[in-house]
């Protein structure tokens, strides 16, 4: 697991804004997920935001992205999740099906200011760009509670915090 899920760790203070913060995150057990660069706007009462301009490029084993609009993500302070709102109405091609993106993760933690980790749990919630909120990967939590030895109380913390995540997303609960 990464340093999220390991012990007492000495306070990393993000970067400045206009700084470039690398968001890595992984899988459980250590396994790469995806990695790409950022740019930190600002650290308010919510969390940390990071802009990804529109042609950045994600990566992870198997997949190569180039990003179609630029979003902005928000890192918590300490809520399991991340939350990435996409400029949809930028895209020439309508193919990007969601304004906004929520990844459960474990509570990110800041390596270096200008390296943000997460450990991905699976659980997604989106808002399509009609509006609709839907939860997706279940099917994938639980195919990995099995094949990566998920424990219970990491699975309990995906579902919660899923579960959160549409009630907010729902009522529209800012951020």
């Amino acid at each position: 697991m990464h340093a999220a899920g390991s012990g007492e760790r000495a306070a990393v203070t993000p970067a400045s804004p206009g700084s470039r913060v690398r968001q890595v995150t992984t899988k459980y057990g250590g396994h790469p997920h995806w990695e790409f660069d950022t740019v930190l706007t600002v650290t308010d009462d919510m969390g940390s935001w990071l802009f990804m301009p529109t042609g950045s490029t994600m990566v992870r084993p198997g997949r190569v992205i180039t990003t179609r609009v630029a979003s902005i993500t928000l890192v918590p302070h300490t809520d399991p999740y991340v939350a990435t709102f996409h400029a949809v109405e930028d895209d020439p091609t309508r193919l990007l099906r969601w304004r906004l993106y929520v990844d459960m993760t474990t509570p990110a933690v800041w390596e270096r200011p200008d390296l943000v980790t997460m450990l991905d749990l699976d659980l997604d919630v989106v808002r399509t760009v009609d509006g609709t909120v839907e939860l997706l990967d279940e099917d994938e939590l639980a195919e990995h509670r099995v094949t990566l030895g998920y424990p219970d109380d990491v699975v309990a913390l995906a579902e919660q915090s899923a579960a959160d995540v549409v009630r907010a997303v729902s009522a529209g609960t800012e951020p």
